[in-house]
């Protein structure tokens, strides 16, 4: 297998967004993988965006069109990659990154002749209705949060502090390991076998807390829990801020799960009781359109 680097710095096209100011986009690194097994093959190709309308730019989408090499060779993927808004983690920064997944080059070819197609940026201050607040976390804390918004687009949030949720759990896994007896006793009686206990519990577990089960250990003390069922995935990010306003910036993230999923976030310190939350969804009006081109990325 090759897997081979290079920088590339080179500048770009300029597209004017109107009123939303301009973006400019970049080649970075490229990543030629080639197996010889076949498998994972792909190539690589990190796109830097750069403008002031990413300040507001809570998500990033790109829809790649064209992508071909200077033999002339196709190198769209055959299948789609992951058509979702990914939240853009840096607030406020006029920067953000983007890595492009497409097909190997040719063998001789020593440029990627042309990448071109559509980069979408979600801006929920452009749509009010892109924006949920809740204005108390400590009132919203412990159960499912309540909001016509969210319930109109079939969204439900909850959230849990780490005590909260490991009371749940206790007495979750008390409830799965008497309905686990009772179906051990009926297949016993019926000649048959159960399946195995660990394995029945933690899908009962998985089930229930939406993957939070297995990444309990990276749940700090000050951290958060939220739950969501999003079957139209336009939950795009969350926002924690104090009475004021003002971001409380989280040491990390991890999610777990797909339209049911778990966010977990870890805070230095326990964040005060006039904390609030901001739910970030994607509407139609919130989202800014900009054709891009990339041309004569330099190959590895």
């Amino acid at each position: 297998m090759t897997n081979r680097l290079i920088p590339i710095l080179l500048s770009s096209l300029i597209f004017t967004g109107g009123v939303y100011g301009q973006v400019r986009v970049m080649p970075g690194e490229v990543k030629d993988t080639r197996r010889t097994d076949g498998f994972f093959n792909k190539l690589e190709v990190e796109m830097k965006v750069l403008g002031d309308v990413l300040s507001g730019a809570k998500g990033i989408r790109v829809r790649i069109t064209k992508a071909v090499d200077e033999t002339g060779k196709d190198l769209l993927p055959e299948k789609k990659g992951d058509d979702e808004f990914k939240e853009i983690s840096s607030s406020g920064s006029e920067t953000a990154k983007v890595d492009l997944e497409l097909k190997n080059p040719a063998r001789k070819a020593m440029a990627v002749q042309e990448i071109s197609g559509t980069l979408e940026l979600f801006v929920p201050s452009r749509d009010a209705n892109a924006t949920i607040l809740i204005p108390s976390l400590t009132s919203a804390v412990g159960h499912a949060f309540e909001h016509a918004g969210l319930k109109a687009v079939g969204i439900e949030v909850s959230i849990w502090n780490k005590q909260q949720y490991e009371t749940r759990r206790k007495s979750e896994e008390e409830r799965l390991k008497k309905a686990y007896e009772e179906r051990k006793k009926k297949a016993a009686e019926a000649g048959g076998s159960a399946e195995d206990f660990g394995d029945a519990l933690a899908q009962g577990l998985m089930k229930v807390f939406g993957g939070l089960f297995n990444a309990m250990t990276e749940m700090g003390d000050n951290g958060l829990a939220i739950q969501v069922t999003d079957p139209k995935k336009l939950l795009i990010g969350i926002e924690f801020e104090d009475a004021n306003g003002k971001t409380i910036d989280h040491r990390g993230q991890t999610t777990l799960g797909g339209e049911e999923r778990t966010m977990l976030f870890d805070f230095e310190e326990k964040l005060p009781e006039t904390a609030r939350v901001k739910l970030h969804l994607l509407t139609s009006k919130s989202v800014v359109s900009f054709p891009f081109k990339l041309v004569n990325v330099p190959l590895p």
